[in-house]
């Protein structure tokens, strides 16, 4: 978000993950922290992968194409989590179930990327005179 990118921190980070990852007690006090601890990073990671995307989205331009695409990747997104509670898996193939499950993110992002390569680049609205 700012272009500002301390490496001395990411690095402290992923080492902290590698080691809970290979020695059990690092691990151990990982796991350890109480949830609403957890909850509260939670919260803050995913606002802040929101606040990006809507930066993102913001530069952009929008179009109706644009418009559409991020409109129904949304709601696509909202459908697949809220259709995942509701069990509605069983009616797709295997593989799809084994791929999707639980996974909205990915169900959004291949929308996405059919909608960009199936809708055409004009899809402005003009009067006609």
């Amino acid at each position: 978000m700012t272009k500002f990118v301390n490496r001395f921190t990411i690095a402290t980070g992923a080492i902290c993950m590698i080691l809970a990852g290979l020695l059990p007690p690092i691990g151990n006090f990982f796991s350890s922290l109480p949830e609403s601890v957890l909850g509260g990073c939670t919260i803050m990671m995913f606002g802040t992968i929101l606040t990006s995307g809507i930066e993102m989205i913001s530069k952009a331009v929008f179009n109706q194409r644009n418009v559409t695409i991020v409109a129904l990747s949304l709601t696509v997104g909202i459908g697949f989590t809220s259709g995942t509670e509701a069990n509605i898996g069983h009616i797709f193939p295997q593989i799809i179930q084994d791929v999707f499950a639980g996974n909205c993110v990915a169900v959004v992002f291949v929308v996405s990327i059919i909608l960009s390569l199936v809708l055409p680049k004009d899809m402005d609205i003009k009067k006609i005179k």
